[in-house]
C-alpha cells in the first residue's frame, strides 16, 4: 500500500478572447495541482505562499484582459499549457518538482452536492513556520470534506466518517484534538486512516480556493 498527497490552489481571473470567430468572455479559474509522496517538516506538499509569483502573473497578464496576443493558443487547453510552462520556468525548483499541471475552468464553480460533502468549523495554528507567517497564528476555517473513488469520481462521505467529523472535529481546537501539526494534508490523511477503508481519496478544503487530498493506492 502506498499513498500520495496532492494539493490545489485556485486563481480566478475575468477575461475575454476571440475564439472561433466570436467574443468568448468568462470568469476563468486556473487550478494549480501539485503532488508528493512525502510531506515537508511542517506537513505541506508545498506552502501555498510560494505560488504568489503565479498569482501575480495571472493578475498582471490575464485578469480583465483580451487574451488573444498574450498566449499563442487561447483555448482552455492552450491557456493551461501556457500557465503550466510559465510555472515550470519561474516558480522555485522545489515547487516545480511537485507541480503536476495547471488546469483551466470557465464559469462559476458548481455548488456542492447534498450528501457528498461534510463541513466543520475549527480553530488551529501551525508550528514550524517562519516567524511572521500568518498560519502560525491562532485562527479558524470553515472546512469542507469530500471523498472520491479509485477513478476520481465523487462519492458520498461515509456516515461513520461524517459522525467523526461532526462530533470530534467540529468546533474543536485541532491542535488539542489530533496528535500532529494540523495542515490540510495531515487532516486528509487522518480522516482516511481513521476510516481505513473505501473511499480511495479524501479531500479537505480550508478555503474556497484551496484543497488538500490524501489518496490511498494499492500496489
Amino acid at each position: 500500500m502506498s499513498s500520495l498527497w496532492s494539493i490545489g490552489k485556485l486563481f480566478r481571473f475575468e477575461a475575454t478572447r476571440q475564439l472561433d470567430g466570436r467574443d468568448d468572455g468568462h470568469s476563468f479559474t486556473a487550478e494549480v495541482v501539485l503532488a508528493a509522496e512525502s510531506l515537508d517538516d511542517v506537513g505541506f506538499v508545498v506552502d501555498f505562499g510560494r505560488l504568489k509569483p503565479l498569482k501575480h502573473h495571472i493578475r498582471d497578464v490575464f485578469d480583465h484582459r483580451l487574451l488573444n496576443g498574450r498566449v499563442p493558443d487561447v483555448s482552455d487547453e492552450g491557456l493551461a499549457a501556457s500557465l503550466t510552462e510559465w510555472s515550470r520556468e519561474h516558480l522555485p525548483d522545489d515547487v516545480t518538482a511537485a507541480l503536476v499541471e495547471v488546469r483551466i475552468r470557465t464559469g462559476r464553480a458548481p455548488a456542492p452536492t447534498d450528501g457528498f460533502t461534510v463541513g466543520f468549523e475549527a480553530t488551529h495554528y501551525l508550528s514550524g513556520l517562519p516567524a511572521g507567517h500568518q498560519c502560525g497564528q491562532r485562527h479558524g476555517h470553515s472546512y469542507l470534506v469530500t471523498a472520491a473513488d479509485a477513478y476520481g469520481r465523487p462519492t458520498p462521505v461515509p456516515q461513520d466518517l461524517s459522525w467523526h467529523i461532526e462530533e470530534v472535529l467540529n468546533g474543536a481546537v485541532l491542535n488539542e484534538t489530533v496528535p500532529f501539526n494540523p495542515t490540510s494534508e495531515r487532516l486528509a490523511e487522518h480522516l482516511m486512516t481513521w476510516l481505513d477503508r473505501y473511499p480511495a481519496a479524501i479531500r479537505v478544503s480550508e478555503t474556497e480556493t484551496s484543497w488538500a487530498q490524501y489518496t490511498r493506492r494499492t500496489l
